[in-house]
């Protein structure tokens, strides 16, 4: 559009100076008048189409924004009030109850707008109205089913928005402040006063802002006028300084040039990397840093897509921030990314991007950007430095208490094992000695109970004996594996299975202790995946470790088990309880860091977190579904390791 119109512009004075025999139709003389009268109805007509095409709806806009930003103030206000009282009742100055009716009266009596007509109301997450001073009927009530002239559920829609960001706008219809025969389009405030479970909301009228805007308009209309007269003025003062525009164009022109070489020079012996893109993302530019750092060619780079020297994983990141760059609400900080160099290595960056406007009337994109890759290293090291040191805290306080409870159990193990050898060889000496006096004298007693007894349930006493003996040394060893130091990006080919079967195993006490009714059920044919087998027995052990805390007796079940889903090639396990359950609200802040609902019994709050974090650096997903009263399941989600691999084998 901006290209057509100039190349109007620059037709007309062609065809005003033409010669009369090649245009002899022309009837209108280009005399001084018509000049005049010319800019003055185009600017006139463009005057017209900016004010009422563009600055008047921009001027609703703002004082929508205006008013919004008010009600947000007035809302905070409001919450600050009733964090006043809440504050009393927590000191003990006065009741909860009394609190809750001195923050309503108080937000009942407060007004504001041109007839200070314009209030507070309250209502509760149920919702049921707790305060409205125009709707005292509506008090106490509930408000579920409430809806507008329009058919709109608005105190669901209160809840709704404070559900889902904790506070925000809403549009509706509802009577004109104290009139109830008027009904207006109305935008609401709303926020959540947590502690209370109360909603507190304000808004404004839109037929407010419509009224200013008539105001506006109207005022506007005699400026106009105004104008019209003083852009007719100002039109035979261009005409007067016409012949010197030309001198003034070309100085200009001249001084692009000498800007541009100036730029160029600045761009080529720059340091960072500077590319240009053009609106439809493609390279326009790029400077010598660039080249060198990327090895690519101007042949190979000129208005080749951006996202072609991205990779994937920074594709989305890149999406983002440039669409900031082109609604206008840009930052300037810092954006982390790679391109991907000639010889398809990744360079890690830091970029900025500025908006430019070419002379053509186009938007383009300056990006520069800074190679990272030293700084990245240092931060890699940085962070394996600060790991270890974790480790090795974690480790001096785990080895040592792995390290007493072998030294402490394997040499009473071992002597029981040995004994249990003892007393094996003595019983398979001793038992032909028995049954030949038990067939001799008959039957006889040892030890209260009869010698037949004893010989059937004695080979089952040795053999339970040292299989509890081995169970204890298979303890000790999964406790020596789970503190063994491997660091957190160290990947292997991890099998669910195996890590389920020893967090299984460490947690067998306190199995036995929380249920009577345990359940594992292990996919056979399960693929691998790529992780960190003690990072997942972490995992695994707190999400068991919580459905054992979430039974109230012996007799609810808990469950685990793993299973493989082909459409979507991931591995899921799943630790199922038939506990108490949770409510929604909960549910929704399980993950959050040191959020506990055990807090008296020591709870950290950072066991669920944790593990999300897990999950999700090893791509995975970690969801919770529970109903009240009837049990939580815990669900992760993990992504198979070789896509080649078919039950448990490579292809």
């Amino acid at each position: 559009m901006i290209s057509q119109a100039k190349k109007e512009q620059v037709t007309k004075p062609n065809m005003e100076h033409a010669s009369p025999s090649r245009f002899p139709r022309v009837h209108f003389p280009q005399t001084p008048p018509v000049k005049i009268l010319l800019p003055v109805l185009l600017s006139m007509f463009l005057f017209i189409i900016t004010f009422f095409g563009f600055i008047l709806p921009k001027v609703e806009d703002h004082l929508m924004d205006r008013k919004r930003e008010m009600i947000h103030a007035l809302s905070e206000s409001a919450i600050s009030s009733v964090t006043y009282y809440a504050h009393l009742a927590d000191q003990g100055s006065i009741s909860t109850d009394n609190a809750k009716k001195q923050a309503a009266d108080h937000l009942r009596s407060l007004r504001y707008g041109p007839d200070n007509k314009d209030y507070f109301w309250i209502n509760d997450t149920h919702p049921r109205m707790i305060m409205h001073p125009y709707r005292p009927d509506l008090e106490g009530k509930d408000v579920t089913d409430e809806k507008d002239p329009a058919g709109k559920k608005l105190f669901q829609a209160f809840l709704a928005t404070v559900k889902e960001t904790g506070a925000g706008f809403v549009n509706y219809h509802w009577q004109w402040q104290d009139d109830p025969t008027r009904i207006f389009s109305k935008i609401s405030y709303v926020q959540e006063y947590a502690p209370w479970h109360w909603i507190i909301g304000t808004g404004v009228y839109v037929e407010d802002i419509h009224s200013q805007i008539t105001s506006i308009t109207r005022n506007m209309t005699f400026i106009f006028l105004g104008i019209l007269a003083v852009i007719a003025l100002l039109s035979v003062y261009i005409l007067w300084q016409g012949a010197s525009v030309e001198n003034r164009r070309r100085e200009i022109e001249i001084s692009l040039i000498k800007s541009e070489n100036r730029y160029r020079l600045l761009t080529e012996t720059a340091r960072e990397m500077i590319l240009v893109v053009d609106e439809n993302l493609r390279i326009t530019f790029a400077n010598t840093a660039f080249y060198k750092k990327c090895g690519y060619s101007i042949r190979t780079i000129q208005f080749r897509p951006i996202f072609d020297i991205i990779p994937d994983t920074d594709k989305h990141t890149l999406k983002s921030r440039l669409s900031e760059e082109s609604s206008e609400e840009n930052d300037s900080s810092f954006l982390e990314l790679s391109f991907i160099k000639e010889d398809s290595a990744s360079l890690p960056i830091e970029a900025t991007f500025a908006v430019m406007d070419t002379p053509a009337g186009l938007r383009s994109l300056l990006m520069t950007a800074r190679d990272i890759s030293d700084k990245k290293k240092a931060e890699a090291e940085a962070k394996l430095r600060q790991e270890q040191l974790m480790q090795t805290d974690k480790m001096v306080a785990l080895g040592t208490l792995v390290a007493g409870v072998a030294h402490e159990i394997n040499n009473p193990i071992s002597s029981v094992m040995l004994n249990l050898q003892v007393y094996e060889r003595f019983w398979d000496s001793s038992r032909p000695v028995l049954d030949d006096y038990h067939r001799k004298f008959g039957d006889f007693e040892v030890g209260g109970m009869t010698y037949p007894q004893l010989r059937d349930r004695m080979p089952k006493l040795l053999h339970f004996s040292q299989e509890g003996v081995s169970r204890v040394r298979r303890i000790v060893g999964d406790l020596k594996e789970f503190a063994r130091q491997r660091p957190s990006e160290q990947q292997e080919a991890v099998n669910l299975n195996e890590v389920v079967r020893t967090s299984v195993g460490l947690l067998s006490s306190l199995i036995n202790k929380a249920t009577s009714s345990f359940e594992v059920c292990y996919d056979e044919n399960l693929p691998t995946l790529l992780g960190n087998s003690q990072r997942l027995e972490q995992v695994v052990i707190n999400l068991i470790m919580n459905g054992c805390q979430a039974l109230m007796d012996r007799d609810q079940l808990l469950s685990v088990s793993t299973y493989y889903i082909e459409e979507s090639e991931e591995i899921i396990l799943e630790v199922s309880d038939h506990g108490k359950g949770m409510e929604a609200d909960l549910l929704e802040r399980i993950k959050d860091p040191f959020f506990t609902t055990k807090r008296e019994s020591s709870g950290t709050g950072l066991g669920l977190a944790i593990s999300d974090t897990i999950i999700r650096n090893h791509s995975g997903w970690l969801h919770f579904k529970s109903t009240p009263g009837s049990g939580t399941t815990a669900t992760v989600r993990l992504p198979r390791y070789r896509h080649d691999e078919i039950a448990g084998r490579m292809i």
